[in-house]
């Protein structure tokens, strides 16, 4: 694992893309998935030019907003407990058509439309972007 913040972020921007791509591709659950994990590289290179150190190995995004007492506006905060919470869904198996039933199309699209504010957020608060 690299302690270089700019790496993590360059990552951040290539799974947004990817969420992107998967939306395009109607691919709803492992976009979201996607979604998480950049939020959660964004965090975590926040965690490397905080503490200096590699962060800790978590996909609470919750956990790491408290570990680096962020105090994100009430609304990305509302945005990032969704995220959060199904987030699991690509990451451990569910009942793939109930999933699929949950997650349409629009319902992606505002995850990554929420997903991309709360990025804009954290990057702005990086000493190195």
């Amino acid at each position: 694992m690299t302690n270089d913040s700019g790496e993590w972020f360059l990552q951040v921007q290539y799974d947004l893309g990817t969420a992107e791509s998967l939306v395009s591709a109607g691919r709803y659950p492992p976009a979201i998935f996607f979604s998480h994990l950049a939020l959660e590289k964004a965090l975590k290179a926040l965690y490397i030019e905080k503490f200096n150190d590699n962060p800790e190995k978590t996909h609470s995004l919750v956990y790491l907003v408290e570990l680096l007492e962020l105090e994100l506006p009430q609304h990305y905060l509302d945005s990032l407990f969704v995220i959060n919470r199904i987030g699991v869904t690509g990451r451990y198996p569910h009942n793939l058509e109930e999933v699929l039933e949950q997650y349409t199309k629009a319902k992606t699209q505002k995850i990554i439309s929420e997903t991309k504010e709360i990025l804009t957020w954290l990057m702005q608060k990086s000493s190195k972007r």
